[in-house]
């Protein structure tokens, strides 16, 4: 493994630790699914109901609303009582709402679908992401999660892969048959999940340094209280700050997978195969990045690594509206996938950091409630805009303006974090 950067050999690689990671990469491969596939099914969705953009950004809305809320509680739950049955019932849920969402006969049908499967892969992802931190040290945090955000980049290559042969097959219907692949997948890994998802003991200061966690019981994870319901998380300004990036983050990629596909293949006439590929390759490319940032995050601190992510987003969405032709769109689509995945590491890496580590569900589930509401609200106006102006191009001038503001809350985040540090060692002397 002499090519693993060094965080990536410590002794956790031989213990427990590597096989609850790869499990929680599982979990976002299938998890990522309902929220990256929808740049390339949308039009179909789209022709089969005949909707408007604004009609058709109700699905969108609809699952990024239940995700939140589902993110929300879950992790508050999951720092309570623990999150493993929390997981994988919600893997098996959500994979009956994927073939419900296959099937549906009209809109409707299709708008309570997109309610559940953003319940369930919320309430599945949340907790998963939380229970991470309790297994690893600190500096090895940016790096695990980034790992495991690799399985949203795998979603991202496999949904660039598989929808465009669909669609040759299948046509206007290849949505459909798309989400059944899927409902079969989640089952799949449900069953992954039921094998091996395991929970650190929270009172250990190292996890990392066992072979495998200590029983809990069937209830709670050892260490945790029976009345420790994460107020911290909710009265700590920086996971606060971190939740105000976590917004930026998800209004711009709200915008981005709602509108990918239509804007370079509806709008632009670009051949659905070359924006398949053109999405696979963000998939590709937020491979590496996840891991880069997250190991960045781990090197230089959060705030710059936040403060990094959004300028590279800032060019990137400034590309999709100011030149909106291929040469660019290929070089907008690069530096989507170099910042695809980095917020949502950072993040991961960060809900462990500031409050206790059996508290990093609630943690992780209050940024994804910053993430979700920034995905919701964006394609609700992005919708209208874009049947008014008729063109998504002013969505893009909207991302980059909200990258901006990413962009500086990162950077706050570094001083304030630098000034309090200074601050603690002045009153220590």
């Amino acid at each position: 493994m002499a090519f693993l950067p060094t965080t990536l050999k410590p002794e956790w690689i031989r213990t427990y630790a590597a096989v609850v990671l790869a499990v929680a990469l599982a979990v976002n491969l299938i998890t990522s699914f309902s929220l990256y596939v929808q740049a390339l099914t949308i039009p179909g969705m789209k022709e089969s109901f005949a909707l408007s953009y604004t009609t058709v950004f109700v699905l969108v809305v609809a699952l990024s609303i239940s995700r939140v809320i589902s993110g929300l509680l879950s992790g508050a739950m999951a720092s309570r009582y623990g999150g493993r049955w929390m997981v994988i019932v919600s893997i098996f849920a959500q994979a009956i709402s994927m073939g419900l969402l296959g099937w549906s006969p009209n809109y409707w049908v299709a708008l309570l679908a997109m309610v559940v499967v953003g319940i369930s892969s919320g309430a599945a992802l949340t907790p998963m992401m939380g229970m991470l931190a309790p297994w690893f040290r600190v500096n090895d945090r940016g790096v695990a999660a980034g790992i495991a955000a690799t399985g949203g980049s795998l979603a991202i290559i496999v949904t660039g892969a598989i929808v465009p042969p669909l669609t040759d097959a299948f046509g206007e219907e290849a949505w459909r048959y798309t989400w059944y692949v899927l409902a079969c997948a989640s089952v799949v890994i449900g069953l992954l999940c039921v094998s091996f998802i395991r929970e650190a003991r929270p009172t250990d200061p190292s996890p990392a340094a066992t072979p495998s966690p200590s029983p809990a019981g069937p209830g709670r994870p050892a260490g945790r209280s029976p009345t420790s319901w994460p107020v911290q998380v909710y009265t700590n300004p920086y996971v606060w700050l971190i939740t105000g990036m976590a917004f930026c983050s998800g209004f711009i990629h709200g915008i981005l997978t709602s509108s990918y596909g239509a804007y370079l293949e509806v709008e632009h006439g670009i051949d659905v195969a070359i924006v398949g590929v053109l999405f696979m390759s963000i998939g590709i490319l937020s491979i590496t990045s996840g891991v880069g940032s997250g190991a960045l995050s781990d090197r230089v601190g959060r705030g710059l690594a936040f403060g990094a992510t959004f300028l590279i987003e800032v060019v990137c969405h400034g590309l999709f509206w100011l030149a909106p032709e291929l040469t660019f769109f290929v070089a907008a689509s690069v530096l989507a996938g170099f910042a695809l995945r980095s917020t949502y590491t950072i993040c991961a890496a960060a809900a462990g950091d500031y409050v206790p580590v059996y508290m990093a569900p609630a943690a992780f589930g209050l940024m994804g409630m910053g993430a979700g509401i920034g995905g919701t609200i964006s394609p609700i106006i992005a919708g209208p805009i874009a049947d008014a102006a008729g063109t998504l191009k002013w969505s893009y001038a909207m991302s980059a303006g909200m990258a901006s503001v990413g962009a500086i809350l990162g950077f706050v985040l570094h001083f304030k974090g630098r000034n309090d540090q200074l601050r603690r060692s002045a009153l220590g002397r």
